[in-house]
């Protein structure tokens, strides 16, 4: 499966849905989340409602409460080498909109992501 295509994303969703410390630690959590690969004009938005998600290809102007922007290759290191989407931010390589306050609670959800997310076979 090719990283971050529809097919990953839709994996990446599935293995949420059943992962325990997804669903203790999002059951109150309710956010959009967009992940845009900047060389591809690539887009995904994931929907967080009460813990429940849900994603879909969409287009980088769509609104989300949160987004991150970044190169294929910068998205890639995080699958690849392990980096994690904190460091990559606050080094300027990914980068982010919204209100960081309102992320700041949100950092266990995001860290479970990665961690999922890295589970996941790819091809990069």
């Amino acid at each position: 499966m090719q990283f971050f295509s529809d097919a990953y994303f839709t994996e990446l969703v599935a293995r949420l849905q059943k992962d325990p410390d997804w669903i203790k630690g999002a059951a109150r959590v309710t956010a959009k989340l967009m992940m845009t690969v900047t060389d591809r004009n690539e887009a995904h938005l994931l929907d967080i409602q009460a813990g429940n998600v849900t994603v879909r290809a969409s287009r980088p102007d769509e609104p989300a409460d949160f987004k991150f922007e970044g190169p294929y290759e910068v998205w890639a290191r995080i699958g690849k080498e392990r980096k994690d989407l904190n460091s990559l931010v606050l080094q300027g390589k990914i980068k982010f909109r919204g209100s960081l306050a309102k992320l700041l609670p949100l950092q266990g959800v995001l860290v479970r992501v990665e961690a999922v997310a890295r589970a996941i076979p790819a091809e990069f």
